[in-house]
């Protein structure tokens, strides 16, 4: 009776005690890989799909999963798709372990990162699951100013900036503002103050009208160095200054109160925000020596 059991149940699942498992088509198996994926890579969303890849996103990182290679790998393995994919979950759990850094190892290396306070909401809409693995997924933030947020990129093999959990910066010692400080100088140190290589535009007194930063990734977090912008208000003789910080490698300064300067740059950031990846803050910004704060908002309600 026993076994004409397991024969049934082997069966009506179509695995088990008999060895046979139904075959993936290629439509079958992108929904397994996918799924593998995810197991193995917490908090990670599918971005796009094409015909021979998914592409994954989570937070500041993309990851492709190249479904086509790894459909013909299976066939050509001849293996069933569970002990396929059981075998290709462990070899993706070592590469992760093998190329994952903490902030401790990174801390040379942190940099600050500037996002916006929708981007963050759906960071945490996408950290589902029990609150200590919710905490795992978030990425830490601090807020700069109204709906701008600084979190802090761990730089990570292949995949780009890893962003600091909320977890493992609650568990960090000498204090949360001492690491953001570090990264703040990191920063500087790594990506440098030079203005040169930039792109500038004159007012009709000679002086600095727009000054646009060479793209270097993580151009845009400079403004929260107190250094910088003494720097740059200096540049242009001014005690406050617009600024635009679209994406992680833009940063434009501008006369704040030229309404010809502000229209094109304002254009300009909601354009590279809506088409370039690492967005930062979609909205425009206001730097003095000792603040940051928000001179148009990310998302501007409407008219009435």
């Amino acid at each position: 009776m026993r076994t004409l059991l397991t024969v049934i149940l082997a069966g009506a699942l179509g695995v088990g005690a008999l060895g046979c498992e139904t075959k993936h088509d290629e439509k079958s198996f992108r929904k397994a890989a996918e799924e593998a994926y995810r197991e193995v890579n917490a908090g990670w969303m599918i971005e796009k799909r094409t015909p021979a890849e998914t592409i994954f996103v989570r937070g500041d990182q993309l990851d492709r999963l190249p479904v086509a290679d790894l459909f013909k790998a299976y066939q050509d393995s001849k293996q069933s798709g569970g002990d396929f994919f059981d075998a290709w979950k462990a070899e993706q759990t070592k590469l992760i372990e093998a190329r994952r850094r903490t902030v401790e190892q990174a801390k040379d290396e942190i940099i600050p990162i500037l996002k916006s306070g929708s981007w963050v909401k759906v960071q945490d809409l996408g950290a589902i699951g029990p609150a200590r693995m919710r905490d795992q997924i978030r990425p830490w933030r601090k807020e700069v100013a109204t709906d701008l947020y600084v979190v802090l990129g761990v730089p990570e093999a292949k995949l780009g900036y890893r962003l600091a959990s909320v977890e493992e910066m609650n568990a960090v010692e000498g204090g949360q503002d001492a690491w953001l400080d570090r990264a703040v100088k990191n920063l500087v140190r790594i990506v440098g103050t030079s203005t040169s290589g930039g792109a500038a535009l004159e007012n009709a007194q000679g002086g600095l009208r727009v000054l646009d930063m060479p793209n270097t990734d993580g151009v845009s977090g400079l403004i929260l160095d107190r250094g910088f912008r003494v720097k740059i208000l200096e540049m242009f003789n001014q005690p406050s200054l617009g600024v635009a910080a679209p994406n992680r490698n833009v940063l434009i300064f501008f006369e704040a109160e030229d309404f010809t300067t502000t229209k094109p740059v304002r254009a300009r950031t909601h354009q590279l925000y809506d088409t370039q990846n690492h967005p930062a803050f979609r909205g425009l910004l206001k730097i003095e020596k000792d603040a940051v704060s928000v001179m148009e908002a990310a998302n501007p309600k409407p008219p009435k």
